[in-house]
Parts: C-alpha cells; sequence; structure tokens
C-alpha cells in the first residue's frame, strides 16, 4: 500500500467521528429518523445560505458567501431545490417559491447556456414542480396538469434548447465487478479508472431486477467512498489511488442515488451505513459557514468555493430519501388523486415517480392525462383493430395466396419460414399483393408495439 495512502486513511480515521449514538436501537444499523433530521438540517443550512448570499444568481459560491451565474443566469439552485422542498415537507416555502419563480425568471435572455444542463435542472425542475403543485397546496388553474404557469415555463425553456439538442453515447465494459472505460469501435481498454458519475449504475441494476452484480459493484464503489471520504472524479483502479487533476468531489448524487434504489429492493442496513457515512462527512469535510464547498482535493480535504445546484436537487434528496420509507415518492399506488382534465379523467400520485437526470421526479401518468390530439389515439386504436382482425384472418388470407399448390397450415405468429419454404411461397404470391400491416414477426420474448407514443402488448 503506497506511503501516501496510509496517511489519507489516517487523516480520514482523525477527521471523521465515531458514530456512537447514531445508529439504531440495537446497534445494527443507523437511526433513519435521527439522519432524515440530519439530513434536513443540512439542507436548510445550504438552502437558507444561497437564498441570503446568492439569490437571483445561479449558484452560492459557499467560502466568499456571494454569488455567480454558472449555467444562464436563471436562478438555478431556486428551481433546482423546488421539489426537494416538497419532499422535506416544506409545502409553504414551496408555494412561496412558485410565486418567486414566476415573478423573477426569463429565458427571453442572451446568455450562453449548457443545453445538457438547462435540460435537465432548469426544464426537469420546473416540470416535476409543476405536476407536485397540487399536492404542496398550490391553487392549480383549470386544465391542470395539462397546463399551469410552471408548465409554461418549461415549455419556453424547452424550446430555446431544441436548436442545439444532441446527445452523446459513451461504452464500458466489465472487469471483476468494475465498469472501464473502453474503446468503442475496438473494445480494448482505454483508461483503467472509475469515474464517480458512473456511480449511478448499481441503482440502475437494482430496477431490472439483477440485485447481486447490483450490490457487489456498489460494495467496490462504497470502498472507494470510504478510503477518501468521498467519491474523486476519477479513481484508478489498478493503483487504488486517485487520478492527477482528479481528486475532487463535488458533492455529488450518484452513490446515494444506488444506495436508496438498492435499499428499497433489498432492506440491507449496508446501503443505510453508506448514508450515515456520506452525512458525517460531508458535514465534517465540507460545511462552512455559508453552505456546503465543493471538495477541491479528497487527500487533504481542501476546499473550492462553490456549491453546485444539484447538492440541493439530488444529494440532499436522494439522502432524505434513503432514510424516509414512508415519503409520498415511495408511494406503491396505495394512494392516488383523480382528476379532472379537458381530456377526460385520469390518475395522478400513485407512485412509480421517474427520476430524471438531475433527480426531478416526473409522474408518468400525467403523459397520458395531457393528450392533446385524441384523433391521435383514435388513429392507434383503428390501427391496432386492424392488425387484431389480419391476426384472426391470417389463416384465410393464406389458403389464398397458397391456393395453386397443396394446403399447408397457417403459420404462427413468429414462425419464420425456411428458406426454401420461404422461395415457394414468394412464387405463388400473387404480383400485386399487398404487405399486411404491422406484421412483423414476433421475438421469443413478448413483442410491444409503440405507436404515437402509447406501448401495446401483443397478449395473443
Amino acid at each position: 500500500m503506497p506511503f501516501r495512502l496510509l496517511i489519507s486513511l489516517g487523516l480520514l480515521c482523525a477527521l471523521l467521528p465515531l458514530h456512537h449514538g447514531a445508529p439504531g436501537p440495537d446497534g445494527s444499523a443507523p437511526d433513519p429518523a435521527h439522519y432524515r433530521e440530519r439530513v434536513k438540517a443540512m439542507f436548510y443550512h445550504a438552502y437558507d445560505s444561497y437564498l441570503e448570499n446568492a439569490f437571483p444568481f445561479d449558484e452560492l459560491r459557499p467560502l466568499t458567501c456571494d454569488g455567480h451565474d454558472t449555467w444562464g443566469s436563471f436562478s438555478l439552485t431556486l428551481i433546482d431545490a423546488l421539489d426537494t422542498l416538497l419532499i422535506l415537507g416544506n409545502v409553504s416555502e414551496f408555494q412561496r417559491v412558485v410565486e418567486v419563480l414566476q415573478d423573477n425568471v426569463d429565458f427571453d435572455i442572451d446568455v450562453n447556456a449548457s443545453v445538457f444542463e438547462t435540460n435537465i435542472r432548469v426544464v426537469g425542475g420546473l416540470l416535476s414542480a409543476h405536476l407536485l403543485s397540487k399536492k404542496a397546496g398550490v391553487e392549480v388553474e383549470a386544465g391542470w396538469p395539462c397546463s399551469g404557469p410552471l408548465l409554461r415555463m418549461a415549455e419556453e425553456a424547452a424550446r430555446k434548447l431544441l436548436p442545439e439538442y444532441n446527445k452523446a453515447i459513451r461504452n464500458y465494459t466489465r472487469f471483476d465487478d468494475w465498469y472501464l472505460w473502453v474503446q468503442m469501435y475496438k473494445g480494448t481498454v482505454s483508461m483503467p479508472v472509475f469515474q464517480s458519475l458512473e456511480a449511478y449504475w448499481p441503482g440502475l441494476q437494482s430496477l431490472i431486477g439483477d440485485i447481486d452484480n447490483a450490490m457487489r459493484t456498489f460494495l467496490n464503489y462504497y470502498t472507494v467512498w470510504k478510503q477518501f471520504g468521498g467519491l474523486p472524479e476519477f479513481y484508478n483502479i489498478p493503483q487504488g489511488y486517485t487520478v492527477e487533476k482528479r481528486e475532487g468531489y463535488p458533492l455529488r448524487p450518484e452513490l446515494i442515488e444506488s444506495a436508496m434504489y438498492l435499499y428499497r429492493a433489498t432492506g440491507d442496513p449496508t446501503l443505510l451505513e453508506l448514508g450515515r457515512d456520506a452525512v458525517e462527512s460531508i458535514e465534517k469535510i465540507s460545511k462552512v459557514e455559508c453552505g456546503f464547498a465543493t471538495i477541491k482535493d479528497l487527500r487533504d480535504h481542501k476546499l473550492d468555493n462553490r456549491m453546485e445546484s444539484f447538492f440541493l436537487a439530488e444529494t440532499v434528496k436522494y439522502l432524505y430519501l434513503l432514510f424516509d420509507p414512508t415519503n409520498f415518492i415511495h408511494n406503491n399506488g396505495s394512494t392516488f388523486d383523480t382528476v379532472i382534465t379537458p381530456y377526460g379523467e385520469c390518475i395522478l400520485g400513485a407512485g412509480g415517480y421517474i427520476f430524471n437526470t438531475e433527480a426531478h421526479p416526473i409522474d408518468p401518468a400525467a403523459l397520458h392525462c395531457c393528450q392533446r390530439l385524441k384523433e391521435e389515439q383514435w388513429e392507434v386504436e383503428d390501427l391496432m383493430r386492424e392488425f387484431y382482425s389480419l391476426k384472426r384472418n391470417r389463416s384465410k388470407f393464406q389458403k389464398k395466396t397458397m391456393s395453386s399448390g397443396p394446403w399447408e397450415p397457417p403459420t404462427r405468429p413468429g414462425t419464420l419460414l425456411s428458406p426454401e419454404n420461404h422461395d415457394q411461397a414468394r412464387e405463388r404470391k400473387p404480383a400485386k399483393q399487398k404487405v399486411p400491416l404491422l406484421s412483423c414477426p414476433s421475438q421469443p420474448f413478448t413483442s410491444k408495439l409503440a405507436l404515437l407514443g402509447q406501448v401495446f402488448l401483443d397478449s395473443s
């Protein structure tokens, strides 16, 4: 083990407090109620510091107790923190901030803005707050959730982004429960590093039921956290240490996000221990008079004069939800709201929230509630009727096309003809025979048909 690693571990042990009294009554796991209140206190220390020292700028500079614009001059931290307020139960402040945003935020300005960051933070934050408004006691206008001031603000911001929107893709390959960077076309390892942004992956694995692999990968990442008191931006796996000029930790949420999802799936107290360690180390290392500062270097815990808005939008939110299993976000469908919209009656708030990249929860039921053109739905229904009618009449259809030869049983959906039979069938087919709509062979798994945003299962 490198000597500098021993120094870092010793420094970490000296700085991080022993957690006597913090675990639950039986000593087996951290007490969720205790850490729920600790996380709430973290949020308000950062949030109040932003309001007092930085608003209406995008972000707080916690070391100098002032503010600066970073991603477009939209009071970004206030937008990012809005749905966290409701998750923490602060209805009155949510209502106040909604009014402040309507009165102060203007997207019709000439600034250089990040398309990606504005999309996930501003558009996502406004959409989420719009869909949560009724739960927060905001007086919504007729036609909600299909209309409303926050929805119009989100649409205005999104329209500014559309001309420049693009997306990048990066591939990874697995090695011993780590995921390495590889060359896209050759598949060879380009850098044997773990990047802190990748720590969301175990949470995603848990959502598809791959729990064992998720926990093994998570525990790898957790060992890095325990080594430094945070996740460095880059971690060299073979060397077991940080990468030069990538030693910082800007209070990112990804490992905590994975812990929340995995704890929902398993109830493993190890995941609460990560939450405990995150609270204790962030407070010990990062907390300053005006909020929480980015950790510039995890080796010596030097700080940087910045508090990213995602600290309030994501890190604190996921920590709180990890320790709050009865939060409305975790709803299992046992409660819901019935809403009348211009497009009919629909159900909202039944759970199954989808978090965007900035941890802004979106209720997918709202997409169904607010279909603008019923004609599209009717068109889909007509197509589906035609589809199933064609399947019912397939036997009759095949008898006609094979009338010149001996009769054969109709092929079942999903049955592929052999090359010989396929050539014979093509020879027997009339010259002007039309190809039936939507008649692609079914796959071995349950096939899905998506039309105009609606998904149908082939359940025949």
